[in-house]
Order: structure tokens, then C-alpha cells, then sequence
């Protein structure tokens, strides 16, 4: 059984710890710009509807839901 889920499954005020991008190299470029990359600890800001807003850092951003999908969390 695998601990990995995808970002759009953490709930709202949770944090997850990234651990990979399956994604295509448009969508890891752009989640790199927003500082979403291996490694790193994100805090779940609102994941009720629509994008996901999450805390990256001091920044907060928006995340498709369907690029939050092919984002790998612990």
C-alpha cells in the first residue's frame, strides 16, 4: 500500500510534503515558477471547489485542480 496521494485529495488546512510531478513538461515548468517542486512542504489553504488555493513559502497560490492531480504528496 502506497502513502502517496495526489495534491487535489489533501483537505483544506493540511499540509503535504511533495514528492514528485507526474506531469508533462509545460505543467513541471509552470509548478516550478510558482515554487511546487519535490522537496518541498505545502500548506493546504482551501480545497473545496474549483482550483485549490495553497501556501507555498509566504506566497499563496492557485492550482488546477487537474494539474493538482498529477501532483505526488506524503
Amino acid at each position: 500500500m502506497s502513502l502517496h496521494k495526489t495534491l487535489s485529495s489533501v483537505g483544506s488546512g493540511q499540509t503535504a510534503f511533495v514528492i514528485a510531478i507526474d506531469a508533462d513538461n509545460k505543467a513541471k515548468i509552470r509548478l516550478e515558477s510558482m515554487g511546487i517542486i519535490p522537496g518541498i512542504e505545502v500548506d493546504v489553504l482551501n480545497n473545496a471547489s474549483g482550483p485549490l488555493i495553497v501556501s507555498v513559502g509566504e506566497g499563496r497560490i492557485m492550482v488546477e485542480r487537474r494539474v493538482a492531480k498529477r501532483v505526488l504528496v506524503a
